[in-house]
């Protein structure tokens, strides 16, 4: 029988470790910060994912332009080779 291993990623991460460390520091009373600065390292990691996800989605968008505009290099090879295949199959 062979030795299966599965690795699972499934941990606590740095940030939700910081977040904990502040949160506990700041129920204990050892830092005086507003909440907006407790939970930092949460919205700060949001709002890097969510910039990331913009640009991914605007280059993916810009790359449908660019791929559906009639004189797009790409777009003629797919209309030409299409035409061969019509060509073929009569």
């Amino acid at each position: 029988m062979a030795n299966k291993r599965t690795n699972s990623s499934g941990g606590i991460g740095i940030i939700t470790i910081l977040w904990v460390t502040f949160l506990i520091l700041k129920l204990t009373h050892v830092i005086d910060w507003a909440w907006v600065w407790v939970f930092a390292p949460l919205w700060i990691a949001a709002s890097l994912g969510a910039l990331f996800l913009i640009i991914v989605g605007l280059i993916l968008l810009l790359a449908i332009i660019g791929l559906t505009k009639k004189e797009s290099r790409v777009n003629a090879e797919i209309r030409s080779w299409f035409k061969g295949k019509e060509h073929k199959d009569n």
